[in-house]
């Protein structure tokens, strides 16, 4: 019998372990009003929000619209900022 607390995903991409999550979840948060951040991009000021009903990114100082990528779409690195 399989022990249903397993995750499917590998440790090291469980995404409760690190506090990472998939974008659906990350919309959620957002939707929820905070700030989200994929783990990959480099500058840690770096961040995507709801401003005035668009998806935005905080890049560089500016606020810039955020296109989501097929990569953002699936990627699991995804952090809620508080």
């Amino acid at each position: 019998m399989k022990n249903k607390s397993q995750s499917p995903l590998p440790p090291s991409l469980n995404p409760t372990i690190k506090g990472e999550r998939a974008f659906p979840d990350a919309i959620d948060a957002l939707i929820g009003g905070k700030k989200i951040r994929r783990l990959e991009w480099s500058d840690p000021e770096e961040y995507c929000l709801l401003k005035d009903s668009f998806l935005m990114i905080h890049r560089e100082g500016k606020f810039h619209s955020w296109i989501v990528s097929e990569g953002d779409l699936m990627a699991i690195d995804w952090i809620i900022k508080k």
